[in-house]
């Protein structure tokens, strides 16, 4: 029998199709960094944080009909805890979080690890996805056990509540499953169809000790759960969530009809867009327009342009088969007043110079430079939100700056001098990361930074400061003097802004992160690699196509095992997580990590140099 399980209902209320994909076990794009995203987001540890509460609760596991059989057993008890009871109606599978069953009342408790406010008004208008997924559990509960009522509840990390525990992180401890192939909600696909990725075996700290009742009342009273009824929501959708369900079953037996999907802008995120893998979704959607040169996906904000009908271009270009940028009327790039605005400027630039295969550069962009404030110093810092709060007082979610560094210009035609800073103890970092970097950029010249995460980063300590009543005037002043919002022009200087406005290679497409725009300029302008302070991010041997000087970070780096790579925000996150928190690795590990750690964010800050270096920065 082939089922529909909460994970199918929810990919296909997205796109029927890909129900197809998934259930004949396509590759997709989340199939490997999915798994260091969850851990990262520590969604796993929120989950078994919820079944600790619960210390009376017993594990369903096994195969599909083991799950059904054991929960089926225990549920002839009149009052019992379980953790992912296995239900089946009518091809309908779910797996639910947690249930409590007391006489004839159910309560279904779905955990996520997203951020609730449990105390804000509005706080359910923002959890329409997550009641969602609880409605299709409702459904197919009811329909087994028809005459019992059934309570609904959202449990999640809590934005309104600090935690008085310290450490709370190193009560959970994360090791990958040694068991390959597991299917996250033990659904029975063929072994070599199943996820690249497997559920993490996440373990209490804490379960075996004999005050192990004393560590649970602690996390029910300062730990960060809580739960939201939803029952009345979830009822309110099950119509629309039947109707939905009786579709997706019939594609599943039936085989799926042109009516049911359709190509359009949304297409462009498609999970099953894997390059590389024997079987494509997307490709085989998509066919000979998968992966045309200068496809309208590649544009600039493309899915927010609006046709005269108020419909989206980009759909009414895709049902007449018209996917190339060339095919996008420049009238179509004018805003609401008939003006090409900012952005309608910026997409139009792309479209000629894509066309004519040529950079870009404002002349205006390196008259700018000139208004800068010698010293200059190019800044990038590392940062972690996680689920689980690090530290007592702290929130979910709540940030937590661990690392900066800074290449410092201190006048025309000088060579980059590197600073850098990073936390690997167990305390609160942010006020001291504030004040290195305070003693070390001052108050004179111009800090630079790549988009508007470092801005974000110091206005977040600044609301530290008040919440936590930590006393630094200086530190205070300088921080609002750094930083910009609605009220005041702080110091930053926003590269990525200036790229918006002045700068564009056709192989940045429509995109103007730093990693789109070092490699577009690193591999176009060879002459980069014989500058003295760029040596070290020289590959080997040059290729054509793109060069990645991330792709360079390990050169020097003896790592202690096949761990992945520090070169991106994620593994960055992670790995200052191991570093603080992970019990399974030893001391050479964690010098491996931090080094990593330093030197892919110094490539960032190198980065932004090659870049001004590129535009005519001397």
């Amino acid at each position: 029998m082939v089922y529909l399980s909460k994970s199918d209902f929810k990919l296909a209320k997205t796109c029927a199709k890909k129900l197809v994909y998934k259930k004949a076990g396509y590759p997709t794009a989340n199939d490997t960094n999915e798994y260091m995203q969850v851990l990262a987001e520590g969604g796993y540890v929120v989950g078994k944080m919820a079944c600790v509460l619960y210390p009376e609760g017993i594990e369903i596991s096994g195969s599909t009909e083991e799950c059904i059989e054991q929960t089926n057993y225990y549920l002839q008890q009149d009052n019992v805890v379980l953790f992912e009871p296995a239900f089946l109606s009518y091809q309908k599978l779910v797996r639910v979080d947690i249930l409590i069953k007391k006489g004839n009342e159910f309560q279904l408790i779905e955990v996520k690890s997203g951020s609730q406010d449990s105390i804000a008004i509005d706080n359910k208008k923002y959890l329409r996805d997550e009641i969602y997924d609880v409605a299709y559990q409702y459904l197919v509960l009811k329909e087994c056990y028809p005459d019992c009522s059934i309570k609904c509840y959202l449990m999640m990390p809590d934005k309104s509540k600090k935690t008085a525990i310290d450490g709370l992180a190193s009560w959970f401890n994360i090791e990958p499953n040694i068991h390959l192939n597991e299917s996250v909600e033990n659904e029975e696909l063929p072994a070599q169809k199943n996820p690249k990725f497997n559920k993490p075996k996440v373990s209490f700290k804490h379960e075996s000790a004999s005050d192990v009742n004393g560590y649970i009342d602690l996390l029910k009273v300062d730990g960060i759960l809580s739960s939201t009824e939803i029952t009345k929501e979830v009822e309110a959708m099950q119509t629309e969530i039947r109707i939905n369900a009786d579709k997706f079953i019939r594609i599943l037996n039936d085989g799926i009809h042109e009516e049911d999907y359709s190509l359009s802008k949304d297409c462009k995120g498609c999970e099953f867009n894997s390059k590389g893998s024997e079987v494509n979704g997307y490709s085989e959607c998509w066919n000979e327009l998968a992966y045309t040169d200068h496809h309208i996906f590649d544009l600039y904000f493309s899915g927010a342009l609006k046709a005269d009908n108020d419909n989206f271009y980009v759909n009414e270009l895709i049902k007449e088969g018209k996917i190339k940028l060339e095919d996008i009327a420049l009238e179509n790039l004018k805003n609401k007043k008939g003006e090409l605005g900012s952005r309608g400027i910026r997409q139009s630039i792309q479209i000629k110079h894509t066309l004519d295969n040529t950079e870009w550069q404002s002349p205006e962009l390196i008259n700018k430079f000139e208004e800068f404030q010698y010293p200059l110093h190019f800044i990038d810092f590392e940062t972690y939100t996680g689920a689980i709060p690090f530290n007592s007082g702290m929130r979910t979610y709540e940030l937590i700056a661990f690392q900066w560094s800074c290449h410092t210009i201190i006048k025309k035609g000088a060579t980059p001098i590197h600073y850098e800073w990073i936390h690997t103890r167990n305390d609160f970092p942010n006020f001291e990361f504030a004040i290195t970097l305070m003693e070390r950029i001052g108050k004179i010249g111009t800090p630079f930074m790549w988009a508007t995460h470092e801005n974000t980063v110091l206005k977040t300590i600044l609301k530290q400061m008040d919440e936590r009543n930590y006393e630094h005037k200086i530190l205070y002043n300088w921080i609002v003097e750094m930083t910009h919002d609605k009220e005041r022009k702080g110091r930053w200087v926003d590269m990525n802004a200036l790229t918006l406005q002045y700068y564009f290679h056709p192989d940045m497409k429509g995109k103007t992160s730093i990693k789109k725009v070092l490699p577009a300029i690193w591999s176009s302008n060879i002459n980069l690699h014989d500058v003295p302070f760029f040596k070290d991010y020289v590959p080997d041997e040059l290729v054509k196509g793109l060069i990645d000087p991330y792709d360079t970070l390990i050169n020097g780096i003896d790592l202690v095992d096949d761990d992945e790579v520090v070169k991106g925000g994620t593994a960055a996150m992670r790995a200052y997580y191991r570093i603080r928190f992970d019990n399974t690795i030893d001391d050479n590990k964690r010098d491996s990590l931090k080094k990593q750690l330093l030197a892919y964010c110094k490539l960032d800050t190198m980065a932004m140099v090659i870049i001004a270096h590129h535009w005519g920065l001397r």
